[in-house]
C-alpha cells in the first residue's frame, strides 16, 4: 500500500508541479538550481545555450535520492561536444521507483554568433512507465538564449516546452510543464560567482533563486542556494582536480525532506 501511495504522490507531484522534469548537475543545484545564465555541461538540462561556454568535451553522470526511506532516486548523465562555432549537448535522464519511472532523452544543437550571442535548441524524448497502466510517450522542443555583456555579466533566457505538448495515453493525460526563465550570472571577482533566476511555470507561481560560488581553494568551492516558491535551501561544495570533477550537493525541500546529490565529471 505504501508503494501505491508513494506512486500516486509521484504522479500528483509530475502533474502539478513538474517537479521531475527539470534537473541540474549537483554545482547549479547547490546554487539553488541557478542554470539559466551559468556556462556547464549540465546546462543541457536548463538553458540549452549555456554549453556554449565548454571549450573541451566534457561527460558527467549524477545521482539525486529522495525520500531516504524508499527507493525513489534519480540518475542521469550528459555530454558536451564543442567544435568550431558550435555545441552539442546529449543528456539521459531517469526519475522514478520500478513501480513509477520517466525518463528524457534531450539532444540539443547550439550555434555561437560572434563572441556575445548563443542560441541552443533542444529536442527532448519523454517516457512515461507506471505499472498496471502501460507506458506513454511524447516530443518537445526548448529554446534558449545566452547573452555575454562582458566577462563578468551573463543573461539567459530559455523556454521550456513552448509548443505545449503533452503525453497522450488512453488511462490518463499529463502534462509537459511549460516554463519561461529569465536569469542572470555576475562574476565579482576570480572566486565569487552570483547568478538569479526569474521561473514562471504555467499555472503555477513565479519561483526566484538565488545562489553562489565561492572559490574557496584552487581545488575547492563552496556553494549555496535559495528558491522562493517553494522555499527550499540548497547548499553543497566542488572538488575540481586536473581533468575530474566531484560535485555534491543537498536540498531542503518541505515535502520531500533532505535530498542529497553527488555528480562526477571528466574533461576530455
Amino acid at each position: 500500500m505504501n508503494r501505491i501511495l508513494l506512486c500516486l504522490a509521484m504522479l500528483q507531484g509530475s502533474v502539478a508541479n513538474g517537479l521531475a522534469q527539470a534537473h541540474l548537475g549537483a554545482r547549479l543545484a547547490a546554487m539553488g538550481n541557478n542554470g539559466n545564465a551559468i556556462e556547464d555541461v549540465w546546462s543541457i538540462q536548463g538553458n540549452p545555450a549555456g554549453i556554449s561556454g565548454i571549450p573541451k568535451i566534457v561527460a558527467a553522470i549524477d545521482y539525486t535520492k529522495y525520500l531516504f526511506a524508499t527507493e525513489l532516486s534519480r540518475q542521469a548523465i550528459a555530454i558536451a561536444i564543442p567544435f568550431q562555432k558550435n555545441s552539442i549537448g546529449i543528456s539521459l535522464d531517469r526519475y522514478g521507483i520500478a513501480e513509477y519511472n520517466e525518463i528524457r532523452a534531450s539532444l540539443a544543437m547550439v550555434r555561437k554568433f560572434g563572441r556575445q550571442l548563443a542560441i541552443g535548441l533542444k529536442g527532448n524524448y519523454h517516457q512515461l512507465k507506471i505499472d498496471n497502466y502501460g507506458a506513454t510517450s511524447a516530443f518537445s522542443l526548448d529554446v534558449g538564449f545566452l547573452y555575454r555583456f562582458n566577462k563578468q555579466l551573463l543573461l539567459g533566457f530559455y523556454i521550456d516546452n513552448p509548443a505545449l505538448q503533452a503525453y497522450k495515453s488512453p488511462a490518463v493525460k499529463l502534462i509537459i510543464p511549460t516554463s519561461f526563465h529569465l536569469g542572470f550570472s555576475y562574476l565579482v571577482s576570480d572566486k565569487v560567482l552570483l547568478a538569479s533566476d526569474l521561473s514562471k511555470t504555467l499555472h503555477l507561481p513565479i519561483d526566484v533563486a538565488i545562489g553562489i560560488d565561492y572559490q574557496l581553494l584552487a581545488l575547492f568551492s563552496l556553494r549555496g542556494g535559495l528558491t522562493a516558491k517553494p522555499f527550499k535551501q540548497y547548499a553543497g561544495f566542488g572538488l575540481h582536480y586536473k581533468k575530474f570533477m566531484l560535485d555534491m550537493a543537498v536540498a531542503s525541500d518541505p515535502y520531500l525532506g533532505y535530498s542529497p546529490q553527488i555528480t562526477l565529471g571528466y574533461v576530455f
